[in-house]
């Protein structure tokens, strides 16, 4: 496997990857299965080397891994179109047997043995397809290939549409969630963003009389949320606040997607725990996506977990050492707890953990 030039983790977060070999032998040993049991595994290995074919293997055994390499080997000739991140990831992940190269406005030269033709001066042939990696642009890049390059528009592939609906499941993954009982239990979202999950759990439970609390402590995303959720009346309560380990006030750095708290950060947010907020309420689920603060905010739910034993969908990507420490955590709060884990991206976020109390 190659080394990748772009490891998301920097360097904030080094000495998280001083790890005791026991704590991921512990949580090991309470995977439920073989596939949560390869992702945790190429996870850890992510983790301590920052080479993105781990992650290659974890979107290869994913669904859409599966279906993308179904497609992949219906081709008699194959260009990728993008030498970027995405494009090289696909040339690793999956079996491409007759890949000619790849192609790209800003690039030449070769990779993996493959050459790279800039865009003028590519050349199509017949019977070849272009499968296009790009995330934007796409529109251009397809004009272009038809009208200037004669590629035929049936010959032309875009990554988008195989991983459009990759997350459509996340955090309420039907084969975790539709076992257990939610009647007159509160779904927690912690970190709700545009509000898309909270939605999600009023839909999927609509006739347990569930009750969904929603948290977003940054204020335009709040904005957003309240916007979106209007229809939902008093079945989701949305608040501006974030979730930790003590009631606090913190700085907090806005941002869309990647809002978070930071000394940088240019506003004060209030921050409560899940114990404060909950207080005796009957707990089903708890949905955590808080960029980096999930393993806070379960210190902050110990009297909860250990009252309701909810099901946990938790992020596991933010921190180098989130794989095998939230995990350990919930395990020292309790060790009834099995882990599951599913990916929903053809990148390196995205990974969920769902512990469920058996």
């Amino acid at each position: 496997m190659m080394l990748r030039e772009k490891f998301p983790y920097g360097e904030r977060n080094k000495e998280d990857l001083f790890v005791n070999c026991e704590d991921i032998k512990q949580v090991y040993i309470k995977i439920g299965d073989d596939y949560s049991r390869k992702i945790f595994a190429n996870r850890c290995m992510y983790s301590f080397t920052g080479d993105y074919g781990y992650i290659g293997n974890i979107v290869a055994g994913t669904e859409t891994g599966k279906s993308i390499q179904r497609l992949l080997n219906s081709f008699e000739s194959i260009y990728i179109y993008g030498a970027g991140v995405r494009g090289k990831l696909l040339a690793e992940t999956f079996t491409i047997e007759n890949l000619k190269g790849f192609i790209d406005l800003n690039k030449s030269g070769s990779y993996m043995n493959y050459p790279i033709f800039y865009m003028k001066d590519f050349q199509y042939e017949d019977n070849s397809v272009v499968f296009i990696s790009n995330v934007h642009g796409c529109n251009e890049i397809i004009q272009e290939l038809t009208a200037d390059k004669h590629v035929p528009e049936e010959k032309i592939f875009l990554l988008n549409d195989f991983i459009a609906h990759m997350d459509d499941n996340i955090y309420v993954e039907p084969r975790y969630l539709t076992t257990i009982s939610m009647k007159n239990k509160v779904f927690l979202d912690l970190g709700c963003f545009d509000g898309k999950d909270a939605k999600k759990a009023a839909d999927c439970f609509s006739e347990d009389n569930v009750s969904v609390y929603a948290f977003e402590p940054d204020e335009d995303n709040y904005k957003i949320c309240v916007s979106n959720l209007q229809k939902y009346g008093n079945k989701i309560n949305i608040q501006n606040k974030g979730i930790g380990c003590k009631k606090e006030k913190k700085c907090f750095a806005g941002g869309g997607a990647g809002a978070r708290f930071s000394e940088q950060g240019t506003c004060a947010v209030d921050i409560d725990t899940i114990d404060n907020l909950m207080g005796d309420q009957d707990v089903g689920i708890i949905k955590m996506d808080i960029e980096g603060y999930e393993e806070l905010a379960i210190l902050g739910g110990i009297a909860t977990i250990k009252r309701c034993k909810p099901v946990l969908a938790v992020s596991l990507y933010h921190k180098k050492s989130d794989i095998w420490r939230i995990p350990l955590k919930i395990l020292e709060i309790d060790p009834g707890y099995q882990f599951y884990l599913e990916h929903y991206t053809f990148g390196w976020n995205d990974t969920v953990l769902y512990a469920i109390a058996r």
